[in-house]
């Protein structure tokens, strides 16, 4: 999952160029860390993300509707970790959001909505299959728990390894091992959506599509056919 930060994009395929734009404030807290420590690092890295963000809603690059609450967040983690000095506080505060959300979406996935039925048509689109299909709400059941979990799992030795090792040593290995795998783990689902799912949509376009059969034609009434016996 994406970080906390980043809640105040939404609907927009990223092209390599903002890709890396997104990684701005990772480069900048490393390159500060390195340099004047920790706190300022923690200051600019920020101060960076919050750029990024007013830039993008300047542009009218898929903000949404929740960039408010990302920005109080980036706040009050900054504000939280200088005052603590502590990164354990800083990059803490953002993977207890990362567990709440993957709480959150893993409850969805015994609801009759899972989060899945609104992210699969974001990345495989179909025409016939909806989500009142059965099928379609077991997979996205499925889809749901395991992105979940996984989030869980990642988050959960993220917070072990931000407690053993170094603010910059804890960014780069979130940056090269966490996010990848997240990344494996969500083309894996794609994957599997295809697998189960497009069949069913391969059946149901073939019988929205497959020709009617025409109703026999029916004889004309004996009047018609004496009529057209007495003109012959």
């Amino acid at each position: 999952m994406p970080s906390p930060e980043t809640l105040g994009y939404e609907g927009r395929t990223p092209s390599f160029g903002s890709a890396l734009t997104s990684l701005l404030p990772t480069i900048v807290f490393l390159l500060f860390d390195g340099w004047l420590g920790l706190v300022p690092a923690m200051i600019t890295a920020s101060l960076s993300t919050i750029a990024m963000m007013v830039l993008r809603r300047r542009r009218g690059r898929g903000v949404g509707v929740l960039l408010p609450i990302a920005l109080v967040f980036v706040v009050v983690k900054a504000v939280a970790g200088v005052l603590t000095e502590s990164q354990v506080v800083y990059f803490g505060s953002g993977l207890a959001l990362s567990a709440v959300i993957g709480i959150g979406i893993g409850a969805t996935a015994f609801s009759r909505r899972p989060i899945a039925v609104y992210a699969i048509p974001l990345v495989t689109p179909y025409r016939h299959l909806t989500a009142d299909h059965p099928v379609y709400r077991r997979v996205a059941a499925q889809v749901t728990a395991v992105w979940a979990l996984a989030e869980l799992a990642i988050t959960g030795w993220e917070s072990w390894h931000l407690t053993m090792s170094s603010a910059s040593e804890f960014v780069v290995t979130r940056s090269i091992v966490a996010w990848p795998v997240m990344g494996v783990v969500i083309f894996f689902l794609i994957f599997y959506v295809r697998f189960r799912l497009d069949r069913y949509e391969h059946q149901l376009s073939r019988g929205m599509t497959k020709p009617t059969l025409s109703a026999p034609i029916a004889s004309p009434n004996p009047g018609e056919r004496i009529h057209a016996n007495h003109t012959g």
